[in-house]
């Protein structure tokens, strides 16, 4: 079985739970905290409707910095619905599809960076970070 496959078949088996928690995210509560140290629902949420879209830069990309010293005028959507995070999970599934269909085995085993303010926080093969960002979704 190719890793492509694999990989597609775990984002296939993630993606009903992912979006039955973001059917469920109450309306009006999206800046709710369970603590004051917390990040804030709406926040958590938006995350989890964009991560399959991250598979789109581990495939495209050769390294990411989610802490850039220049601003990179990344913003993250302002999702304020149930209705609209699901919108956005699912473009955001179709975007990670759509990488992983287009990529081969061999693509995914060269390297992949993620960076912090540009330094190197990990460093490993693309099908591995793929996986390991599925698992969150």
């Amino acid at each position: 079985m190719k890793l492509t496959e694999l990989l597609l078949g775990e984002l296939e088996r993630e993606a009903p739970a992912s979006r039955r928690i973001l059917e469920r995210v109450p309306e009006g509560r999206f800046d709710w905290k369970p603590h004051e140290k917390s990040m804030p629902l709406g926040y958590l949420a938006t995350l989890v409707a964009t991560m399959p879209a991250w598979i789109d830069a581990m495939v495209n990309q050769d390294e990411l910095d989610f802490a850039p010293k220049e601003p990179s005028g990344y913003k993250p959507p302002e999702l304020r619905t149930s209705r609209d995070l699901v919108e956005a999970f699912d473009a955001a599934l179709g975007k990670g599809r759509g990488a992983l269909q287009g990529t081969t085995d061999a693509h995914l085993m060269t390297s992949w960076k993620l960076l912090a303010g540009g330094r190197v926080v990990q460093e490993q093969p693309r099908y591995i970070a793929i996986a390991a960002s599925s698992r969150f979704t």
